[in-house]
């Protein structure tokens, strides 16, 4: 019985070293992305800011590729599970929710670490098919959950209007990285921004239907 108990705990330890080490190759992948760019992004590399050889980081990731996809699956499910917190945490309104889901998003962008590593990944999407599929992918998570909350507003949009509107507020949010970022020229606006961006949303979102986003056969 004894013999048993101690394969357990070293399978469990075995386990929970390993997954100590894909975060930490993960976390290295991600700063590799953030200080040195999308070009430096290589196995080697990552293995460099990792602290380990090649040859132990190919034990767990083959590819590039198959890193890429649990990195950017750990980003989403990192915000995903933000996201839900806030609702939770933001009331039974509708409208309170989807505010606190569009701040957090917008205080997001006063992140140096975000400012940076969504934009080395959009340049590595430019040129890399499969970084644009999990790319696509992981926006369109992103996009379905605030189409929930806006639908929760505005019961009677159809599901085009409401996945259009969830889109031009992705869109909005993600403009607003180059401008109001960490470090960008015109950061003191973020605050302002955020302010609008609350405002003409909950406004849109009040007045669209079908005139004004059903998209013209014409």
């Amino acid at each position: 019985m004894q013999g048993k108990k101690q394969q357990s705990r070293a399978r469990v330890a075995t386990y929970e070293k390993g997954h100590a080490r894909i975060e930490a190759i993960l976390d290295a992948a991600a700063e590799v992305l953030i200080n040195q760019g999308y070009k430096k992004l290589t196995l080697r590399q990552i293995a460099m800011q990792a602290g380990i050889k090649v040859g132990n980081l190919t034990y767990y990731y083959r590819t590039k590729e198959a890193l890429l996809k649990d990195l950017l699956e750990k980003i989403l499910f990192t915000y995903l599970d933000e996201m839900d917190r806030i609702v939770e945490a933001s009331g039974d309104s509708p409208e309170d929710r989807f505010i606190a889901i569009i701040e957090y998003l917008i205080e997001d962008l006063n992140s140096q670490r975000t400012t940076r590593f969504f934009p080395e990944l959009w340049a590595l999407a430019n040129h890399d098919s499969y970084t644009s599929e999990l790319m696509d992918d992981m926006y369109a998570a992103e996009r379905q959950a605030l189409q929930k909350l806006i639908e929760a507003i505005k019961p009677r949009l159809d599901k085009q209007q409401a996945s259009q509107l969830a889109l031009f507020v992705s869109c909005s949010i993600e403009g607003m990285t180059m401008f109001v970022g960490a470090g960008k020229n015109q950061e003191d606006q973020l605050q302002a921004m955020k302010r609008l961006a609350c405002e003409s949303f909950l406004q849109l979102i009040e007045q669209a239907g079908v005139k004004h986003l059903r998209t013209s056969a014409t």
